[in-house]
């Protein structure tokens, strides 16, 4: 996980204040303004459909990305390595401490000649918050590109509130590694898998809203978990809640209902635990 930055001072040799060479000093945190292309306002320190994967790629840690209001569409992609996979994204988080957070009315939207996920965060502890994403597609539904995600967490701690993954056409919400997953107040509606754990990840999920996707709405794989609380799960095409191999599920004060192949469904070692509204 990445850790706090700081910046080191090497005193010359007649400072006398200093306590010696390599001393260090906190870096002051600083707060990047993104502004969509429209924009009229002369703050902004970074604009247009870019500006966000820019201001990452400027952040260092313990920064804010403060994005104002307005349309973000891609044009040009990352790629991130992932065993024998890359995932290919909008924005990539890699090895950073730092928070992105969106005004009311911040829109990530796919771009249908550039097949790719949304968000991907790797080796970073970061927080995400006030964002709608929404039509981000694949190019091939099965080969070795992860394109048509909406967030994907890789080996980090996310802190996500309020935000809604729509029209996705492979996962909403993605934990692989040893990824601890804190989400609250999140909607993941019309895609294809609402949220996609495996290895060890971890997500504690409240108040969320997962409707209307093609596959299972919750799914968790290998020894990840889950605890689901004060939510909704339902209208889902497969299973509302899912789980395999050594995978463990504790929902409680969630309405799970009208998916249409079951709204439970544990299989091998797996257990799912629902206590009953």
């Amino acid at each position: 996980m990445s850790v706090s930055a700081a910046s080191v001072s090497v005193a010359s040799a007649g400072d006398s204040s200093a306590a010696g060479f390599g001393a260090a000093r906190q870096r002051e945190a600083r707060v990047w303004k993104v502004c969509p292309a429209a924009t009229t306002a002369s703050d902004c320190d970074f604009k247009g459909d870019q500006a966000i994967p820019n201001a990452v790629a400027r952040a260092s840690n313990g920064d804010t990305i403060q994005i104002r209001a307005g349309r973000y569409t891609p044009r040009a992609y990352q790629d991130v390595p992932f065993r024998d996979l890359v995932v290919r994204s909008f924005v990539i988080i890699d090895d950073k401490d730092i928070s992105l957070i969106g005004e009311q009315g911040v829109i990530l939207a796919g771009n249908d000649k550039l097949p790719m996920s949304a968000i991907v965060v790797r080796n970073a502890d970061v927080s995400i918050a006030h964002l709608e994403i929404t039509s981000f597609n694949y190019q091939i539904e099965e080969d070795k590109i992860y394109d048509g995600h909406g967030i994907f967490v890789i080996d980090s701690k996310a802190r996500i509130d309020d935000v809604t993954v729509s029209k996705f056409q492979k996962m909403g919400l993605t934990g692989r590694g040893d990824t601890q997953l804190d989400v609250s107040n999140l909607r993941v509606l019309d895609g294809h898998v609402g949220v996609w754990l495996h290895e060890n990840a971890y997500l504690r999920l409240r108040n969320a809203l997962v409707r209307g996707n093609d596959s299972s709405a919750i799914t968790a794989y290998d020894n990840s978990a889950a605890h689901i609380s004060g939510s909704t799960v339902e209208g889902n095409a497969r299973y509302g809640l899912y789980a395999n191999q050594q995978a463990a599920v504790f929902v409680s004060n969630t309405k799970v209902a009208g998916n249409k192949l079951g709204d439970v469904n544990a299989l091998a070692d797996s257990h799912i635990r629902q206590d009953r509204l």
